[in-house]
């Protein structure tokens, strides 16, 4: 099973084309990687040939047991950065938005109960 995270921007964040805000993206991206978290991007745009591709924001993983822990810091960084973040996380049929690390690591925690569930169903 696959969750599905989206980070949605702040009103306050700078346009999500721009360098800044796409800077927070990619490192935000290069955390999760260096954790040791394989994560495939989704909805990344075209871009001109030579430029970088802006990131949607948007990456699946696969949803393991140690999954909270890896989210949890740099996830809750993002949040935390700009007041008004949220990062919504969909896994089958559970869709939630957070606001903060705990909030994650509760509807990642439910959502392995649901993984659990469908996969004793099969």
């Amino acid at each position: 099973m696959e969750l599905q995270i989206s980070m949605i921007p702040s009103p306050e964040d700078p346009p999500w084309r721009s360098d800044d805000y796409q800077s927070e993206l990619r490192k935000l991206g290069l955390a999760l990687r260096g954790d040791g978290l394989e994560i495939q991007e989704v909805g990344s745009h075209a871009a001109r040939s030579g430029e970088m591709s802006p990131l949607s924001g948007e990456w699946r993983v696969k949803l393991g047991a140690s999954l909270e822990p890896i989210l949890k810091a740099p996830v809750g960084s993002w949040l935390e950065a700009r007041r008004g973040r949220t990062a919504r996380l969909r896994i089958g049929e559970i869709e939630a938005d957070v606001r903060n690390a705990e909030e994650l690591a509760r509807v990642i925690k439910i959502a392995k109960c649901y993984q659990n569930v469908t996969e004793n169903e099969s």
